[in-house]
């Protein structure tokens, strides 16, 4: 009878001591092969070997004869041992020597599934071997959760979903626990023809876990199992699954594969006793959270599972509590679509963010766990993220309960905002006036949120603060030093949100693009005196170059510079009347750096033409004594000074100001203004209808010998002063010196224009003395200023990516690919956008501008984030120095290594 002809279970139980079928004609080759197997070949070579192997099995015969249940549970407990030798031996084949060459695929690999006709029949045998039926379960597991070198036949196939379905269902939970922890996490991901076939098995074999008491089930692999389904109800509709029934083997639809999955993930995500799989629990909702939002399901539990994340960030253990706040973190890419669920949800994760917060903040500052005041930190750098990937409009929304004060009712979430974060800088005892409450997390109570959900405690321990152990009181000096740091954790991120709030908040990112975030101007630029490319100790010696430090946070300097000529537009002046140099001031402090150009401005363009103008007003003014008006043959082409014509023309008719540079040399300047007044204001006239330049009658007691008497004083004094004009009028001391206009005269110190914006800003007061300072030029604030201008302002991230073509198992073979596929492509144009490296100015991550390591690479940067990719097919590989840099541009080797036997 041969082998094909048997009935399944005794052609699975055969199969251990013949081949395969499936491996009969390809394992072996036809020619140059040894005499045992038909060819002419002698001696012991690779299938004399395999034979032998085989023929030493089957003296063994079937172990699963074997009486004794403790000795048949070290025969598969060996077994184990000896497949996980065979797959270490699978793992080292086809491992390049040299690097340089990969070698062609093994023609003879090990049989991993050779033990597989024993494992099947173990699983059936009575109660009494449950020892070895466990191995024989957790080897099936493992034999094929691998990839698999050659595909299982369809009856192997049946055969072992037949195996797995009666597993998951069993009533021995340690079977089903067996199973779950074997299997996660890759078991779906392999691709099995038919491995979805199990997946309402695996959900309810996973609730069991998970439902249990006892903490010492797989309930992180059961929590990973069920969080790998979360996408399969989208892509795959009406998915067939073998119905959770030992009665009978059917095949059917699952329309509620979702509804299943969702509902044990919420529970778990609840009540999980165990913290590693809370954790668990908690990512796969986020996971599923992302899911529903991009496929827009309107999944009527996406409410309910914000809630449980919501909750969850003011949980007593730290390390779920982060999961939670990285989750609401992640969903910051999603904003757009939240806001369907409902279109308020945005802005009720900002407040229940800043709730948690202050809900938080008293017990953090006091509490000596490094770990409580990270999860702090945490949160407000979640609560600035959201606060900048929503529009400014939402952020100036009322805010739904601002603390317990009337008055606070209307302030906007930015508002209160601002209000945790001084809270958070200094200190949570400012939350004790009602005025500075941000708010309380009953105020956020609603249908959708319920901010008092109950959540399950943990039943693990919490992990043991040792700060006092013997260890740590050998190092008490760094703990010292650790504590003050601690202590300074939560003041510091807040500081930072609020000058990265107050600088970027509503114009991220700027023209420059979003790898522009802060100046990448320095001191030596556009200074006139120095050459140098970057700061040097040069920079110390220029006369028009100061440092200053502001309230010990901020770093400033001062520098003058020329003014720019010839520029479009005018410049930074505008074309506006202006000095010869400007001030430039550089600001660096815990944001990053920024630089401002001031400049002073005198006036207009043509201010300075003004005198010229009024010049030519009064020599036409002069002219004015001929009788006929002036003709306009006679008038000047000059618009300003007919502008300035326009009065004159007017003052004949008295209702003009007669002022000095328009009256003429015959006319009493006095007498035009009274009667300049009479015309204008009638009420000033001291009798009606007399103005007020005619001369008044004389006095009644004044009589006409002392009129006469006065008048004849006055002729005599006037007689004697020109007698003495006209005999002393050509002495020196006689004649007045021509006085001339100064001359702009240019500053004597080229920092003149810094020390005047200084005091113009109030630096140089006294009230300001005390928090800003002068600093000595030395090699330590040159260090510092390098070393502040290298750090990056955001948190910044390089990431290889290597392309592995099939086959590829060296390093230079992977390193000299010039390009990859289709998918591969794909792939490298989502992960950012393209940017130039010559011109690049965000973060590098090593690679250069000189187009050594290429001309472009994907970069992804928010206001907070810098993630730049080094692409090995983008980097030449030319020459051993690229292929250096590409190694160098990756912090692990992709060398393989071999594994130990």
């Amino acid at each position: 009878m041969e082998q094909k002809d048997l009935p399944l279970d005794e052609k699975l139980h055969h199969s251990v001591l013949q081949t395969p079928d499936d491996l009969e004609n390809s394992e072996f080759p036809n020619e140059d092969c040894s005499v045992m197997a038909g060819g002419s070949l002698k001696g012991w070579h690779e299938d004399v070997a395999t034979v032998m192997w085989r023929r030493m099995l089957g003296i063994l015969g079937d172990v699963n004869c074997i009486k004794d249940p403790e000795i048949h549970a070290q025969v598969f407990d060996y077994l184990c041992e000896l497949w996980q030798n065979l797959a270490k031996v699978r793992d080292n084949l086809g491992i390049t020597i040299d690097n340089h060459t990969s070698p062609p695929p093994p023609v003879l690999i090990p049989p991993l599934r050779i033990l597989t006709p024993w494992l099947f029949k173990a699983t059936t045998l009575p109660e009494k071997y449950k020892q070895g039926k466990l191995h024989a379960y957790k080897l099936i597991c493992k034999i094929m959760k691998r990839r698999q070198d050659v595909s299982p036949n369809s009856d192997f196939l049946v055969h072992f979903y037949n195996i797995m379905h009666s597993g998951l269902l069993n009533l021995d939970q340690d079977i089903v626990n067996t199973i779950i922890k074997h299997c996660s996490p890759r078991f779906f991901s392999i691709g099995l023809p038919g491995a979805t076939m199990l997946i309402w098995d695996f959900i309810v074999a996973a609730s069991k876990v998970t439902f249990s008491s006892s903490l010492n089930a797989p309930r992180v692999e059961a929590q990973i199992l069920l969080g790998s389904l979360v996408c399969f109800p989208n892509i795959y509709i009406d998915l067939p699954t073998l119905q959770p029934s030992l009665v009978d083997i059917l095949s059917t639809k699952c329309d509620d594969v979702k509804e299943l999955v969702i509902k044990s993930i919420l529970k778990s995500a609840r009540e999980e006793p165990s913290g590693p799989a809370r954790c668990v629990a908690l990512c796969s909702l986020g996971i599923w959270l992302c899911e529903e939002l991009v496929h827009d399901t309107r999944h009527p539990q996406i409410k309910d599972a914000l809630n449980v994340i919501c909750v969850t960030l003011k949980f007593p253990n730290k390390a779920v509590a982060q999961v939670a706040c990285d989750i609401l973190h992640l969903l910051i890419n999603y904003v757009d679509k939240l806001q369907n669920y409902p279109s308020d949800s945005p802005k009720k994760i900002l407040e229940i963010l800043m709730a948690t917060i202050t809900y938080l903040l008293p017990s953090t500052e006091v509490s000596p766990h490094e770990q409580d005041k990270r999860l702090v930190v945490s949160l407000l750098l979640c609560l600035l993220d959201w606060c900048m990937v929503l529009p400014l409009k939402i952020l100036l929304q009322a805010a739904q309960a601002a603390g317990q004060d009337k008055d606070n009712a209307d302030k906007s979430i930015l508002s209160c905002i601002y209000k945790v974060l001084h809270g958070c800088v200094y200190g949570a005892q400012y939350f004790s006036n009602p005025r500075y409450f941000p708010l309380n997390l009953s105020d956020l109570a609603s249908v959708e949120y319920d901010p008092f959900l109950h959540l399950e405690s943990l039943k693990e321990p919490e992990p043991l603060h040792s700060p006092d152990s013997e260890r740590s009181s050998k190092l008490q000096t760094v703990t010292e030093v650790r504590s003050r740091i601690q202590q300074g954790l939560i003041s510091i991120a807040a500081r930072t949100v609020i000058i990265h709030l107050v600088n970027h908040v509503g114009h991220y990112p700027l023209s420059g693009g979003p790898a522009m975030l802060t100046s990448l101007i320095s001191e030596n630029h556009d200074n006139p005196f120095t050459d140098c490319t970057e700061l040097s100790p040069e920079l110390f010696e220029n006369p028009n170059l100061q440092f200053f430090v502001l309230n010990s946070s901020t770093l400033i300097s001062y520098l003058e510079i020329p003014v720019e000529d010839n520029i479009p537009g005018g410049g930074m002046s505008a074309g506006l009347s202006t000095a010869t140099s400007n001030v430039r001031v550089v600001v660096r402090d815990i944001s990053g750096k920024y630089s401002w150009d001031s400049a002073i401005l005198y006036g207009p363009p043509h201010f300075c033409q003004q005198k010229q103008i009024t010049s030519k007003v009064s020599n036409l003014c002069r002219e004015e004594q001929m009788a006929e008006p002036l003709s306009n043959e006679t008038e000047t082409d000059d618009v300003d000074l007919r502008d300035y014509l326009v009065p004159q023309t007017k003052r004949r008719c008295g209702e003009i100001v007669p002022s000095w540079d328009v009256i003429r040399d015959d006319e009493d300047a006095l007498d035009e203004m009274l009667q300049y007044l009479g015309s204008t204001s009638p009420e000033c006239l001291q009798r009606a209808g007399v103005q007020l330049n005619i001369p008044a009658a004389a006095p009644v007691c004044f009589s006409e010998k002392q009129e006469n008497d006065v008048i004849n004083a006055i002729l005599k004094q006037y007689t004697e002063e020109k007698e003495f004009v006209e005999n002393h009028g050509n002495d020196q001391n006689m004649k007045a010196m021509e006085q001339e206009e100064p001359c702009p005269q240019e500053p004597q110190s080229v920092f003149y224009y810094c020390r005047m914006l200084l005091n113009i800003l109030g630096m140089n007061s006294w009230d300001n003395r005390t928090s800003f300072h002068l600093l000595k030029k030395n090699e330590k604030l040159l260090r510092e200023l390098k070393n502040l201008d290298s750090r990056q302002c955001r948190e910044t991230h390089k990431i290889a990516v290597f392309y592995v073509a099939e086959g590829q198992e060296d390093k230079h073979s992977i390193l000299t690919n010039t390009g990859g596929s289709q998918s591969y492509e794909d792939f490298v144009a989502g992960l950012g956008w393209e940017v130039n490296l010559t011109n690049h100015c965000g973060f590098m991550g090593g690679l250069q501008r000189n187009k050594s390591t290429g001309l472009s690479t994907p970069y992804f940067a928010t206001s907070t984030v810098e993630v730049i990719f080094h692409v090995s097919t983008r980097i030449p590989s030319d020459s051993d120095d690229s292929l250096t840099k590409k190694i160098l541009s990756a912090s692990p080797s992709i060398q393989k290594q071999p594994t130990e036997l």
